[in-house]
């Protein structure tokens, strides 16, 4: 729980700090706060040759992003996403855990922009994997994302939204999940462990 607080500290710092940038800087400067809704769709999670599957449930994920003026059309981006998964392991007994994954990216995005309401995008972003299971200590993991997304500006202020997100996580033969007491439920394989979202939100920039 410590970590989230962390994670919600750096959003919280990163947005101020964007708005100090938009307001001393004028000429189309700005900030945009985006909130999504929508789907987590999962791999499973490859483990060592000595251990059952584990199975990652498909699920509701929430988002909210950070967005301010780069240059023209380009933009810089934070982003948080969560979701909470149930994991899995198969064997002689099938045991279930839950498990909230949460990413902090950091990166930016193109706007392929004409004369109508309509925009296209792609993004690109680097940051960090956090694996917390519930009675369990968490890990975190280096990851990055790419995207593509439409936006429909409704007005000077006000878009709807929608992203497509392929995260990929880099984990090693040395990492782990579930554990407690020095004990691991989970050993990975080597894998580049992919989350895909797809997610609907609204957008207000100021």
């Amino acid at each position: 729980m410590k970590k989230i607080y962390q994670i919600i500290l750096i959003v919280i710092l990163s947005t101020s700090c964007a708005l100090t940038y938009a307001t001393t800087n004028s000429n189309d400067k700005f900030i945009a706060v985006s909130a999504y809704l929508g789907g987590r769709y999962s791999n499973d999670f490859k483990v060592s040759d000595d251990m059952n599957e584990a199975t990652v449930s498909h699920n509701l994920a929430q988002a909210l992003g950070v967005s301010w003026f780069y240059q023209h059309n380009t933009e810089g981006e934070l982003l948080y996403s969560t979701a909470q998964h149930t994991v899995t392991m198969q064997g002689n007994v099938n045991d279930s855990k839950k498990m909230q994954i949460h990413y902090l990216q950091f990166g930016g995005r193109v706007w392929l922009t004409n004369n109508s309401p309509f925009s296209t995008s792609i993004g690109l972003g680097i940051g960090g994997t956090l694996f917390d299971p519930k009675a369990y200590s968490d890990e975190i993991y280096f990851s990055g994302n790419i995207s593509g997304g439409i936006r429909y500006k409704l007005n000077d202020d006000w878009a709807v939204k929608s992203d497509l997100r392929v995260y990929s996580t880099i984990l090693s033969s040395n990492s782990t999940a579930f554990c407690a007491n020095n004990q691991c439920l989970i050993y990975f394989d080597n894998e580049a462990y992919v989350q895909v979202e797809l997610m609907a939100g609204v957008q207000y920039q100021f």
